[in-house]
């Protein structure tokens, strides 16, 4: 079983306690692969590619790349 899981809208990564994601409320996914960690969403390339990609907006965290 995994140690973590995934929010299936915003990817951004959580307990194994974590069932919703409190920032989307939707459902998390223990499949998941890939990481990303942001430090600075403000300054960050990447995570402006994230926010373009889940239309959300990117805070300081861990975030995956592959969520199922």
């Amino acid at each position: 079983m995994s140690e973590s899981r995934a929010c299936r809208k915003c990817f951004m990564i959580y307990g194994d306690d974590v069932k919703r994601c409190p920032v989307c409320k939707v459902p998390t996914s223990e499949t998941h692969s890939g990481f990303l960690g942001v430090i600075n969403p403000e300054k960050s390339e990447v995570a402006k590619k994230l926010e373009e990609r889940s239309n959300v907006r990117v805070l300081c965290g861990k975030y995956a790349l592959i969520v199922r």
